[in-house]
């Protein structure tokens, strides 16, 4: 097996054999893409009859799963960063191979594979290294303006980026009226703020 996703295939496994599916965040991020013309190529050694049987069996995870991976993340995150592209290859061939086991359908195999593949992941790295940043500010009320500049392309995820941020200043707003109710005197909003922040940080929600 690959090096990656050794805890998280067994752990993804389990969800899903309880029938108790994961968030589908990650998958949502690879379908913002559009880079879908993968160049992969399939193994065309294998015999007509094993290809069907093969084919019959669901697969164990989804490539937004594969993703989702700490170390798949870490490692093509480093990768897009440093701006290394032999590391970038090394993950995509680990994500291929694992893809492989998981039983991936042909054309998920076929986005990561071959040269569009790597833009693809190195696309969907760019998205990770969005959300980090983003979620920094956001947890803690910061402007986002250099985080949309310095990643123009990611449209899609600049608007639910946005759509968090309007979610989040409404329930504030609703808090700072429950404070004033109950007779706060001080900045209600600010207080507001706070408590949001606090418990944030202390869910785990954003972990």
């Amino acid at each position: 097996m690959p090096i990656i996703l050794k805890r998280s295939l067994y752990a993804s496994v389990f969800v899903l054999i309880t029938a108790c599916q994961p968030a589908n965040v990650v998958s949502d991020k690879s379908s913002d893409s559009g880079n879908s013309e993968a160049t992969g190529t399939a193994d065309k050694q294998i015999s007509a009859s094993s290809t069907s049987s093969t084919e019959s069996l669901p697969p164990l995870l989804t490539l937004g799963e594969l993703f989702s991976a700490d170390d798949v993340q870490f490692g093509i995150k480093q990768a897009v960063l440093e701006k290394d592209d032999k590391a970038l290859l090394y993950w995509q061939e680990q994500l291929v191979s694992a893809g492989r086991e998981v039983r991936l359908p042909q054309r998920d195999l076929d986005l990561i594979s071959g040269p569009q593949g790597l833009l693809f992941i190195e696309f969907e790295a760019k998205k990770q290294l969005f959300h980090d940043e983003f979620m920094e500010r956001f947890i803690n009320f910061g402007k986002i303006d250099d985080v949309i500049n310095k990643y123009p392309y990611l449209t899609n995820v600049h608007e639910k980026a946005y759509n968090l941020i309007r979610e989040r200043d409404k329930a504030v707003e609703r808090a700072a009226i429950v404070l004033r109710e109950d007779g706060f005197t001080g900045d209600a909003t600010q207080e507001a703020r706070l408590r949001w922040m606090d418990f944030m940080q202390n869910s785990g929600k954003f972990n």
